[in-house]
């Protein structure tokens, strides 16, 4: 895999936006027109009005391709795959700050792994104005805890992952968001403390197929009376270091192209597409 892929981190904002009928924020770069022509296929043109956005940590393209039957349960939801590339370096906080303002990290300003409050406009921002609903599921002190504070909506910080996933099921069962985003972070920690290939790694892999399952069966049965949007969005991918100690922030194809993939839920079609 020498080749970098080609569709923009940064317009997945502007998708998001316009697929919720949403004015874009101010810095935000584009849309990413793959992915609205092919959700629009699915609901005949009609906008969604439920987004949830499960953003896993450190699965890049190779992961998906080499370990593909780990991620059966995320197709059969999201069958949409669309092949991303993520924004420069490759950290945490530089890819989330891209992904949920749509602008470049010298515009959001995050340039290296460090978490201060994103002052420019987001996409929670634009969501609020729009007389919406969003919040954001998060691991204590990490970036998606961080970064997108001092917003008037609402931030649910939880021990680890598992609990994550719990806190997000309670949300869709109580209907009151327009938009989810949870973060999860076990595969990028195990794999920094081991490699991407290790048996720990692995099963980390599945941990993350496991819960986006659990989350898109719980918006199957609980937003009954929305179109939904659910995405399973990684941030950046991951290579082994010459130590054997897995690692990302390199300008190579490992760390920078990442698979997203979406799907739309409307029970009232009795079907996942």
């Amino acid at each position: 895999m020498k080749e970098f892929h080609t569709i923009p981190l940064t317009q997945l904002t502007g998708a998001i936006c316009a697929l919720t009928d949403v004015p874009a924020p101010e810095k935000s770069q584009g849309v990413m027109q793959e992915l609205v022509d092919a959700v629009f296929e699915k609901t005949d043109g009609r906008k969604v009005d439920r987004v949830l956005m499960y953003n896993p940590d450190a699965i890049g393209r190779w992961t998906c391709e080499k370990y593909r039957d780990k991620f059966e349960k995320v197709r059969l939801h999201a069958p949409i795959e669309l092949p991303i590339l993520t924004v420069f370096p490759p950290k945490t906080p530089v890819c989330f700050g891209s992904m949920y303002t749509g602008a470049s990290p010298s515009v959001h300003g995050i340039q290296h792994y460090t978490k201060p409050v994103i002052k420019i406009d987001s996409i929670f921002d634009a969501m609020i104005r729009a007389g919406k609903k969003p919040c954001i599921v998060a691991v204590k002190n990490s970036s998606m805890a961080k970064i997108f504070n001092e917003r008037n909506m609402d931030y649910f910080l939880e021990d680890y992952d598992e609990q994550a996933v719990k806190k997000t099921l309670e949300l869709i069962e109580k209907d009151e968001y327009d938009l989810i985003c949870v973060y999860n972070q076990e595969y990028d920690d195990v794999m920094h403390r081991s490699h991407p290939k290790s048996k720990r790694s692995q099963k980390a892999i599945d941990h993350y197929s496991d819960y986006f399952d659990k989350l898109a069966e719980h918006v199957k049965k609980y937003w009954t009376e929305h179109t939904s949007l659910i995405g399973y969005a990684p941030d950046h991918g991951t290579h082994r270091e010459w130590y054997l100690l897995g690692n990302h922030g390199k300008n190579i194809p490992q760390d920078m192209n990442i698979f997203h993939y979406y799907g739309v839920i409307n029970p009232k079609q009795n079907s996942s597409k």
